[in-house]
């Protein structure tokens, strides 16, 4: 792969470059500082000292270039590549595109390979993007050097920071290219401000030439082809943007004194060739300010002599000089001369040059500089500060004013570039300074500009004014705006010129005037300082220097005043109809465009200042009875302009700035009465309009709107600021924005439903449809959004589950009067129901789905990505409160709606769809749109996209539309095929791929957005296949799979086939990124990262759809044995986030969440290694699975050579969590326990239950309120205690979330280690000694924290024990017979282990820790190491005397517990501990010991247990019926206990005392023929009937056995009550009867062995010869007593 990073590089110096720049912006004096120093030393800077030397130089094209690539073979990148001819053709187009060498496309064209997939374009275009972001990038870290250069010499200046002073050296060698020759040679070619120069020339050419090219293509009919349409966009975008800063560039050169003279003259004679208006000629500009200042100002280097040489030159006109735009050089010599004229000032140096006329020069400056602006001068400066400043956001009005204004200078072409910041920035400095210039040095020309204004306007009406006056004040205007600290000039000395020409400028001024200055004054109001010393001069009615006719308050306002009785004393209408519908009369207003533009500039300076200023703002408002808010709605309710209607509104909603609730309320009144004609002119006749209902003005009045976008627009505006609430009312909520009784008079329902109804239902679903412009299409659909938003977020659902679970009286704890109006009266329920009719959602994908290359083209701030972002995020939001709305808002509501709204302009929804994501699957376009606006540069709309791609993908509904059909029929997923349709996803995985690629911001860590990005990305990734993990989503897709109906398969050629998928840059997010920084602290941020990526992984290998892919891949990039090198298994930092991880404090700390994390990462890894331990057990690889117990036992082998340590899987105990260590008493919150915070437990990611902090701290808030509500008198030191005891509630409950979290996930990772060594155990290949050492070590590791938990914490003791039991039963006796001492020894030591564990099973059972599942393990337990002593003799018999006296140690109370388990346990404990206990039988029997056997008796064990065979047929024919395996088991263990009892003479003894024969004949077993009560054709069941026999015989016979003598008599009775069932099981086993050889073998085998346990019996009875001698005294003659 090639290997030229140019651009990666460039890009990793700009991050750094930004890097610094905001940390000097946030903490200049320390961090910022540290960073500037540090910055010379970097490595990138001095790799591309070349490239900046170089600036934009690129090799033009060769023969000797050209011929290499048609031969087919190219060396570039140290590597021959050979190229086919579909390539050479590529690579000569791009060099012919580019004007390059063909070595240098070549090169271009190989790089652009992984970008394809990136940005979804052609080889060719991603070429060419490559080449100019390359130049770009290079251009802006020059800026970004250039502009830190300054920083430090201001650091330097201000003797702050060590260190400094690298930069600006590096910046002059490598930038600049300072040397000694250039100084004494001003024309050497090394100097930078030529070569800028000509680098700017270059691409004025390369305009050119594509402007040729768009011409010829025209003529051949190529101009619509949509490949060469892109391929000149891009290239005349880019070039305009590295011409754009060019510019900036060669003004910071200038300022650095790098121009000489001969630069500037040049320059001029460049300005002399420029032909037309457009980007190019406006980047000039700020370049020709910034020569003026330096050669012709006192500020610059030079000196009075010079620049009145140059003055001749700039100055001089002749008459053949015809030059295409002369108001450019009208503005050369304008500039200049302001600027120049400062040397002639008092005490200037040019004011004491002897043999001049001072006054005379002075005249012909005058004289210059009039004809300069008679030519257009400010007409041009006033045309480019406009265009450059201009924004979407224009208001109309302002708009309109400086259209009035602009006569001569055309517009620019519609294809221009949005100018940068930068450029906007510089150009208004430069015009600060000429400002300044001007109204300091030729101030006499400025009172003569007002003068003949006046004098013209007095002259005649009708004569075209001059308006140079108002296009100056429009210049300061936009030159301030947006620069608050520039502005403080004008404000912060009353004395200075600036404070005095806003004096003089304010007084008798002209209508036009008038409008001009308070467009000024908005633009020196842009911060809360500024607006309030602003509203101050508008009070200064008082002061001495100000004139009865100045601009003030109160002459705004009486203005206003006038305007409104005026405007309603002239028409004479009589009906209301004519009003609304009528065109506005010329008589009826003064419309004329200077009154006009006054009256809205008044309307706007009042919007401004009320809304940056309280000051202002309170002042307005407490105008006598409210005087102005009154004239503002008479101003609406008047025959205006929509214009002037549109800033009436602004005006309004300005005042609701910082509002109160009693404001915003009355707000809502004023309106209400305005809608219903109450501020409607009181000349209007309203006779034959009072049989109308109210409603009809307020249809009325939204019908005269309705066509007029910006009118519209201001009155949704306003509706957005009165439906918001004020500050102070979060996290609750709980109060309506309007009065509850509004609209009570004039409609069926208070509310304010017809204006929502009227905003989304009309404004937004019809009319934003039609709108013919653009930019308002887009200020009308976020206006719109932004109040549907806002009723739906301002909605507190917590209030409706509080009121049903919670302890609180949520009605008498709101605001609201009860919580049913605030449900039924909240705009939430209307808003909510637009969002189910169709053409409102249908507005809402509009929205969303926009043109790439619009999108790429705006800025963050614009319309378009803000309408966008609301569009989103209202989908968003409303999905959340979906449930809510359906299940509990809408039967409350949907009772009271109203009928059904005929009016076009008050709609009802038709409510089209069941749900949103109904209305959302209507567009299958939304996906790819989604996913398309990541990766474009604005990273709130990403995050928002991929929040709400999360939503959908995990929503059931949508999954159910996407996967509707059969995937047996091989229909596959619609939202797949969709994205696949036009290779939208391979854009969008391009996109995540690039994000993932951009480095990580190790300075603002998880706040950057860079880190964010991939956040999201994560999260939709891993809900979307968390939701369908066992079917193909969108998901697998966009990782690189090829996705089928119900498959996933790597397609040939892919990027999954290469590698270089979505899946593969996650990847090294695990693998190489550190989870701390250097000094060993692990960060969460970072952990966080990782742990994401760790889940969608786990879900892959864990999945039956990707397993066997992934785990393969993942062998291929030794996953595994990265992970263990990470230190996963064992190794945990004491350090997070900077705090220690000891003690409940630590729980409650930002360190915490990355703890968790971690924990939660652990236990996948050690899920992964099982995982694949058991893959490559079963794909029979010796090799691997040797390499990977190595490297679980500490050792991983790289290459075969180098041997890498790291800790091994045993060594997990030394890092097992304890959870002790975070334990804390509870505190003392009887107050809170009835509160009913059950209602706020949620569940987390890992379905932990946790308290969501946000509703607790609602329920402590309403709790509150309904305390202080209730008349009560609450103490002072009382209040300050309660608050106190919540903030000790809420820190206990976050403390208590994260301990659920530690608790859970120690015992996970616990539990996944647990299973990884018992893989190991099962798929070991270790024989003898080794399988026994194996075993020694994981015993060695498990038994200390075994013997912890074994009564601390019973579910991690669960999972070790597990571990042990699989470990015994691993665990082969009969090998520990070794005689070597090596082995030996081994054997001693896991002897010693095996009796450790046998006593802490025996010490956990006898304290009955844990439950009788932890026990049936501690019994499976200690079975398996009683049989292996007593079965294989391990440890000889002093081993067997050791145990058995361990076991008599513990004694009755172990007998005790173990008894109850075998009597009232579960099926499984049961059977464990039965089986235990006859092995204790079993190895009493051995040792000749009876302790066991006593004790059983003692403790009435044995007579329970033979009562218990009263049942045994009932029961085990339940267990035949239902096939419970675990009662089967169970019984099975009752019996073989009974048996090993009765073969124990003691044991029997005990046994038949309890009346053994008494509970068998009451069971009924030996009672019934097994042919009648089983169904003989069922060998199965009649089988399983005759092992039952079996059993219970074999245990009558131990017993009679065991007791000699003792028993014989019941033996024989036995036999002989079961005479005719002995006599049949003997005859069947002897083949008679019974079907003969017929039988089943099982059967016939289960027949026999009952044979064999009744002659076991007979024999044991004499019964045959006690029978025979019964038989014969029954054959001897009776006696005859009678003949």
């Amino acid at each position: 792969m090639a290997d030229d990073s140019s651009l990666e590089v460039l890009q990793a110096l700009h991050r750094e470059l930004l890097s610094v720049a905001e940390a000097l912006k946030d903490d200049r004096e320390a961090q910022g500082q540290i960073l500037l120093s540090q910055l010379p030393q970097s490595p990138i800077l001095e790799e591309l000292a070349s490239k900046f030397k170089e600036l934009l130089f690129k090799p033009g094209r060769k023969t000797e270039s050209r011929n290499a690539v048609l031969s087919g073979k190219v060396t570039v990148f140290d590597e021959q590549y050979s190229l086919n001819r579909d390539f050479q053709e590529l690579v000569l187009q791009v060099a012919d595109g580019l004007q390059l060498d063909e070595i240098e496309a070549a090169k271009l064209a190989i790089l652009a390979e992984d970008d394809e997939a990136a940005l979804g374009r052609s080889r060719k275009e991603c070429a060419i993007i490559r080449f100019h972001r390359q130049r770009m990038y290079l251009l802006n870290c020059m800026l970004l050097l250039l502009e830190l250069s300054n920083d430090e010499d201001e650091l330097l200046a201000e003797d702050i920071g060590d260190g400094l002073g690298y930069l600006g050296q590096y910046v002059n060698e490598n930038i600049f290219q300072a040397s000694p020759s250039a100084v004494t040679n001003p024309s050497s070619q090394t100097r930078f401000v030529p070569r800028c120069m000509a680098a700017m020339y270059d691409i004025r050419v390369w305009l050119q030439d594509l402007a040729e090219q768009v011409t010829s293509a025209a003529v051949l009919g190529r101009a619509d082809e949509a490949q060469f349409q892109e391929t000149i966009e891009l290239t005349y975008i880019s070039l305009i943007q590295q011409h754009e800063l060019l510019s900036v560039i060669l003004c910071c050169a200038i300022e650095k004194h790098e121009a000489v003279e001969d630069d500037f003259i040049q320059f001029l004679r460049l300005l002399k060739r420029v032909t037309r208006y457009d980007s190019c000629t406006v980047h000039l500009v700020p370049v020709l300010g910034t020569f003026i200042t330096i050669f012709g100002s006192t500020e610059g280097s030079g000196s009075v002599e010079q620049a009145r040489k140059l003055n001749r030159l700039v100055c001089e006109q002749s008459e053949d000089d015809t030059r295409t735009l002369p108001f450019l050089n009208a503005t050369v010599r304008a500039w200049w001369i302001v600027e120049y004229s400062g040397w002639y000032t008092e005490d200037a140096a040019g004011s004491a040059l002897p043999g001049i006329d001072m006054d005379e020069e002075d005249k012909q400056r005058s004289k210059q500089f009039t004809e300069a602006l008679k030519d257009g001068a400010f007409d041009f400066m006033l045309a480019v500060v406009a265009d450059v400043r201009a924004s979407e956001w224009e208001d109309a009005a302002r708009k309109s004013l400086r259209q009035l204004l602009r006569k001569r200078t055309p517009s620019l072409p519609s294809d221009t570039v949005t100018f940068s910041k930068p450029l906007q920035d510089r150009l208004a400095a430069k015009l600060e300074t000429f400002v300044d210039a001007f109204i300091s040095n030729m101030p006499d020309v400025l009172r003569r500009l007002k003068i003949e204004e006046d004098e013209q306007r007095q002259a005649s009406q009708a004569q075209e004014q001059d308006y140079d006056l108002e296009r100056f004040l429009l210049i300061i205007a936009f030159s301030f705006e947006g620069r608050p600290d520039a502005a403080d000039d004008f404000w912060a000395d009353p004395e200075n010129n600036l404070a005095g020409f806003l004096q003089w400028a304010s007084r008798r001024a002209t209508t036009p005037v008038q409008a001009a200055f308070c467009e000024m004054l908005q633009s020196l109001s842009e911060d809360s300082e500024s607006a309030t010393s602003a509203h101050e001069f508008l009070l200064d009615e008082g002061h001495l220097v100000r004139k009865p006719l100045s601009i003030t308050w109160s002459h705004i306002i009486s203005e206003l005043d006038y305007f409104t009785r005026n405007i309603g004393e002239k028409p004479s209408i009589t009906q209301a109809t004519a009003q609304r519908t009528g065109k506005i009369n010329v008589e009826q207003a003064e419309t004329e465009p200077e009154f006009a533009a006054m009256l809205e500039s008044y309307l706007r300076l009042m919007a401004k200042l009320a809304a940056e200023s309280e000051v202002a703002r309170l002042y307005l408002l407490d105008q006598p009875k409210a005087k102005l808010i009154e004239v503002l709605f008479k101003v609406v309710s008047s025959f205006v302009a929509p214009r002037i209607k549109a800033c009436a509104f602004r005006a309004l909603s300005s005042l609701l700035s910082r509002k109160s609730l009693a404001q915003n309320y009355a707000l809502w009144r004023y309106l209400e009465s305005c809608l219903t004609g109450h501020f409607l002119p009181p000349t209007l006749n309203r006779s034959s309009t009072t049989s109308l209902p109210a409603s009809y003005y307020m249809e009325a009045l939204f019908q005269e709107m309705s066509p007029h976008i910006d009118d519209a627009s201001a009155f949704v505006e306003f509706l957005v600021n009165l439906t918001s609430l004020p500050d102070g009312f979060g996290p609750l909520n709980d109060v309506l924005p309007y009065p509850e009784d509004i609209g009570t008079s004039t409609r069926m329902r208070p509310g304010i439903e017809p204006y929502i109804d009227f905003t989304l239902g009309h404004m937004f679903s019809i009319r934003s449809r039609d709108v013919p412009e653009v930019e308002q299409q887009r200020i009308l659909r976020l206006s719109c959004l932004e109040l549907a938003f806002t009723c739906i977020s301002t909605f507190n659902e917590d209030l409706i589950v509080f009121s049903n679970k919670a302890n609180v009286n949520v009605d008498s704890a709101i605001q609201c009067e009860n919580l049913e109006n605030y449900v039924t009266l909240h705009p939430f329920a209307r808003a909510m129901e637009w969002m189910y009719d169709s053409k409102f959602m249908k507005g809402i994908l509009d929205t969303i789905h926009q043109d790439s290359r619009d999108i790429g083209k705006a800025t963050p701030d614009s319309p378009l990505i803000l309408s966008v972002l609301r569009a989103v995020e209202l989908v968003s939001k409303a999905l959340d409160l979906q449930a809510t709305y359906i299940d509990l808002v809408r039967p409350i509501v949907k009772p009271q709606a109203r009928l059904p709204n005929r009016s076009p302009f008050i709609p009802t929804s038709n409510g089209a769809f069941a749900s949103i994501e109904d209305g959302l699957m209507t567009s299958m376009a939304l996906m790819s749109d989604l996913g398309g606006y990541c990766g474009i540069g604005h990273p709130s709309l990403t995050l928002a996209s991929l929040k709400l791609l999360e939503k959908i993908s995990a929503s059931p509904r949508v999954i159910s539309a996407w996967h509707s059909g059969s995937p047996r029929r091989g229909q596959r997923n619609k939202a797949i095929m969709a994205l696949e349709e036009h290779n939208d996803a391979a854009t969008m995985s391009g996109s995540f791929v690039a994000e993932f690629k951009t480095s990580l911001d190790f300075r603002k860590q998880g706040i950057s957005p860079e880190y964010q990005i991939k956040v999201y990305i994560l999260d939709f990734l891993y809900s979307c296949m968390q939701a369908s993990p066992d079917r193909p989503t969108i998901a697998h897709l966009l990782l690189g799979f090829r996705c089928g109906a119900d498959t996933l398969e790597i397609q040939p050629g892919s990027p999954f086939d290469k590698g270089s998928s979505l899946f593969h840059t996650l990847l090294p997010v695990i693998l190489e990124v550190p989870s701390g920084n250097e000094e060993g602290t692990m960060l969460g941020w970072l952990i966080n990262l990782k742990y994401k990526v760790m889940r969608i992984l786990r879900i892959l290998w864990s999945s039956s759809l990707s397993a066997g892919i992934i785990l393969d891949e993942l062998r291929e990039n030794d996953f595994l044995f990265h992970i263990l090198m990470q230190g996963l298994i064992a190794q945990q930092n004491p350090m997070w986030d900077g705090e220690e991880a000891l003690g409940p404090n630590f729980l409650i700390t930002p360190g915490a969440e990355g703890y968790v994390n971690f924990l939660s990462m652990r236990a996948m890894a050690l899920e992964y290694i099982t995982r694949e331990l058991c893959s490559v057990s079963q794909g029979q690889s010796p090799v691997l699975k040797r390499r990977i117990f190595d490297a679980l036992s500490g050792q991983i082998k790289v290459d075969g050579l180098e041997v890498i340590q790291v800790p091994s899987v045993f060594e997990f105990h030394d890092s097992l969590p304890q959870e002790s260590q975070f334990e804390t008493a509870t505190p003392d919150l009887k107050a809170y326990e009835a509160l009913g915070l059950e209602s706020c437990l949620e569940e987390d990611d890992g379905l932990i239950r946790v308290f969501n902090l946000g509703k607790v701290q609602e329920i402590l808030l309403l709790k509150r309120n309904e305390n202080r509500r209730s008349g009560h008198l609450v103490l002072q030191q009382d209040l300050a205690q309660a608050e106190a005891e919540e903030e000790d509630l809420l820190r206990y409950l976050r403390y208590l979330n994260k301990f659920s979290q530690v608790k859970l996930y120690s015992l996970t990772v616990l539990k996944a280690w647990t299973r990884l060594l018992m893989v190991m155990a099962d798929s070991n290949d270790f024989k003898g000694t080794n399988s026994v050492s194996f075993i020694l070590q994981t015993l060695q590791a498990t038994l200390p924290s075994l013997e912890l938990y074994s009564t601390e914490n019973p579910r991690a003791a669960y999972e070790l024990a597990n571990l042990a039991k699989v470990l015994l039963f691993e665990l082969d006796f009969e090998t520990m017979t070794s005689t070597d001492k090596q082995s030996r020894a081994v054997e001693n030591l896991i002897s010693d282990k095996l009796f450790q564990l046998l006593q802490i099973c025996l010490s956990a059972i006898v304290k009955w820790v844990g439950n009788q599942e932890l026990r049936a393990v501690y019994y499976s337990i200690c079975y398996r190491h009683l049989t292996g002593l007593v079965d294989h003799g391990q440890g000889t018999s002093s081993g067997l005397r050791k145990t058995a006296k361990t076991i008599q140690a513990f004694g009755e109370k172990l007998l005790n517990v173990v008894c109850d388990d075998a009597c009232g346990g579960d099926a499984g404990c049961q059977s464990a501990a039965l089986i235990l206990l006859g092995t204790l039988v079993q190895l009493g029997k051995q040792e000749k010991d009876n302790f066991v056997v006593e004790a059983l008796n003692r403790l009435n064990f044995i007579g329970i247990l033979v009562d218990s065979l009263r049942g045994v047929l009932a029961e085990w024919e339940a267990i035949n019926r239902t096939g419970d395996l675990a009662q089967q088991n169970s019984l099975n263990a009752k019996l073989s206990l009974l048996l090993q009892l009765c073969q124990t003479r003691e044991g029997a003894k005990n046994v038949l005392h309890a009346n053994l024969f008494r509970a068998i004949d009451q069971s009924g077993l030996f009672s019934v023929d097994p042919e009648l009560q089983v169904d003989p054709a069922n060998s199965r069941a009649l089988e399983k009937h005759y092992t039952l026999l079996v059993k219970v015989t074999r245990v009558v016979g131990a017993a009679i056995v065991s007791r000699g003598s003792h028993n014989v008599l019941q033996g024989r009775r036995f036999l002989t009550e079961h005479r005719m069932l002995v006599m049949h099981v003997l005859k069947r086993s002897a083949g008679i009867g019974a079907g003969g050889g017929k039988t089943d073998s099982i059967l016939s085998e289960r027949v026999s062995e009952l044979a064999e346990a009744f002659m076991i019996i007979i024999t044991a009875t004499g019964f045959l010869e006690f029978e025979s001698e019964n038989l014969n005294e029954a054959a001897r003659p009776a006696p005859i007593l009678f003949h």
